[in-house]
C-alpha cells in the first residue's frame, strides 16, 4: 500500500500499487507520495523497436 495526500483538497488517504492513482474525496489527480513506492516502466534506453 503506498499512502497520498491530495495537493488540492489535503486529504491523506492509501491506494494499492494496482489501483489508480486518483484522489477518492475531490477526484485529483495531484497527488504527494509520502510512503511507499511507485512502479516504472522501462526506461527509453531499454525498450526495443523493430526497424521492419
Amino acid at each position: 500500500m503506498n499512502k497520498f495526500k491530495c495537493l488540492e483538497c489535503k486529504k491523506e488517504f492509501e491506494l494499492k500499487s494496482s489501483e489508480p492513482k486518483i484522489c477518492p474525496e475531490c477526484m485529483s489527480t495531484w497527488l504527494e507520495l509520502l510512503s511507499g513506492e511507485i512502479q516504472r516502466g522501462k526506461s527509453w534506453s531499454a525498450k526495443s523497436f523493430s526497424a521492419r
